[in-house]
């Protein structure tokens, strides 16, 4: 037996392809820019309905895992912005008596 999301998500594929087709060529032969791509939010909010419940949540954990390694590796890049490079003098307060 077939998975219904995937023939409906075929059958969109083939809609838009088709589409993109006829505008090419209403366009007179030009190349018309590529259709856009949904972003990511897009396509989990579609992926949600389709899977099972506790895929849907491993994911949303995997995804969660994916940008706070994203936010680490964000921080250390801009902590490594900011500290005095081996050439810049370092000033130290000398007390004079």
């Amino acid at each position: 037996m077939a998975d219904p999301d995937l023939e409906a998500f075929l059958a969109a594929e083939r809609l838009v392809r088709e589409a993109h087709e006829r505008a090419q060529a209403a366009a007179g032969g030009r190349q018309a820019p590529p259709p856009r791509t949904p972003d990511l939010t897009v396509l989990l909010d579609a992926a949600r309905g389709a899977v099972p419940p506790e895929l849907s949540r491993q994911l949303a954990e995997a995804l969660r895992e994916l940008l706070i390694a994203l936010r680490a590796i964000i921080d250390w890049s801009i902590a490594r912005l900011e500290v005095d490079g081996p050439d810049e003098p370092r000033v130290e307060d000398i007390p004079i008596q």
